[in-house]
């Protein structure tokens, strides 16, 4: 193999390496956008039980508001949320896929459908806030997630 050719090589399989061990750290960051805070929860949900049991939904924790956490928290009782119905459908999930990203000042709408590990179409509405201060200044956490009602799930949905 050409020298060039390795060192791209070695260089690919750097960055793969990085990507795929990101995730594990993420937390809140003022570079991420409401759409990339949302994508990350729905991944770490999907591979929750990477590495550990339940390792997905603390990763989804992070990104929780300081006023959702005082409704869903601590981590213990979200879980507990988590494993019910709707939002079970989450865990394991086959797809997700975002519809429809609308900001406002410090708030943000995320619309996604998700593909739960059955098959089964379901829709979510992701409402997120910019935090104004603290430790979490200027980063996008989520408020709260909401299924959206069966004749809400369609392709055309005014969020």
């Amino acid at each position: 193999m050409k020298p060039v050719a390795l060192i791209g090589l070695l260089l690919l399989l750097v960055r793969v390496s990085a990507l795929s061990s990101e995730p594990l750290d993420l937390g809140p960051n003022p570079g991420l956008s409401p759409q990339e805070v949302v994508e990350f929860q729905l991944d770490a949900l999907r591979h929750n039980d990477e590495p550990t049991p339940d390792a997905g939904i603390e990763r989804s924790f992070r990104f929780a508001s300081p006023s959702n956490r005082l409704v869903t928290g601590p981590l213990s009782h979200f879980s507990e949320i988590v494993h019910s119905a709707p939002y079970s459908a989450l865990l394991g999930s086959q797809a997700s896929d975002v519809r429809g990203v609308i900001v406002q000042g410090s708030e943000a709408k995320v619309y996604v459908s998700v593909t739960s590990a059955s098959g089964l179409q379901l829709n979510f509405l992701f409402l997120l806030s910019r935090q104004s201060q603290g430790d979490y200044r200027d980063c996008w956490m989520t408020d709260s997630v909401l299924k959206l009602p069966a004749e809400e799930s369609g392709n055309q949905i005014a969020i």
